[in-house]
């Protein structure tokens, strides 16, 4: 285990409890990144819900557009490119207490995943065919409808 993870675990904790008393509006992007063969990359972060598969993901940068901010994410947290990249839908959540606006970008993704290990301890291509039970419900409900060719739903 990375030195990292405690200190990432703490500042996800310290965030949580200003999102519930404070309730920001923040701006996020959710990537599905398609591979070869059928095959979607999802992330385990150290930090939050370790034991549950995700969509690659972060906030947007101040003057940052939402395109430019899932290609940046990619890489940061999986080191793969995002090519063809277009926005399947955008959603809100609250779930955690902060006003959540989340874009979810579709695009393909090129290179091997390669993760630094503090933030995120594991990127793979999996089937989009074959999805592991451990996964995050709101990024199965995002696979389902990128790979089914479903429209977004109403809620996150």
């Amino acid at each position: 285990m990375s030195a990292m993870h405690p200190v990432y675990r703490v500042a996800q904790k310290v965030r949580l409890v200003y999102w519930r008393v404070f309730k920001p509006r923040t701006y996020g992007v959710k990537v599905v990144a398609l591979g070869d063969g059928g095959t979607v990359m999802l992330v385990r972060h150290s930090y939050q819900s370790r034991d549950l598969f995700m969509l690659p993901g972060g906030g947007i940068h101040r003057g940052e557009t939402v395109l430019a901010a899932a290609e940046r994410e990619l890489r940061e947290e999986t080191g793969c490119r995002l090519g063809n990249a277009r926005i399947h839908g955008e959603f809100f959540s609250a779930a955690e207490g902060a006003r959540n606006h989340i874009t979810v970008v579709t695009g393909t993704a090129s290179g091997e995943p390669c993760v630094d290990g503090r933030e995120i301890i594991e990127a793979a291509f999996v089937p989009l065919d074959l999805l592991p039970a451990n996964i995050a419900p709101a990024s199965l409900r995002r696979l389902i409808e990128v790979r089914d060719g479903l429209p977004p739903a109403a809620e996150w």
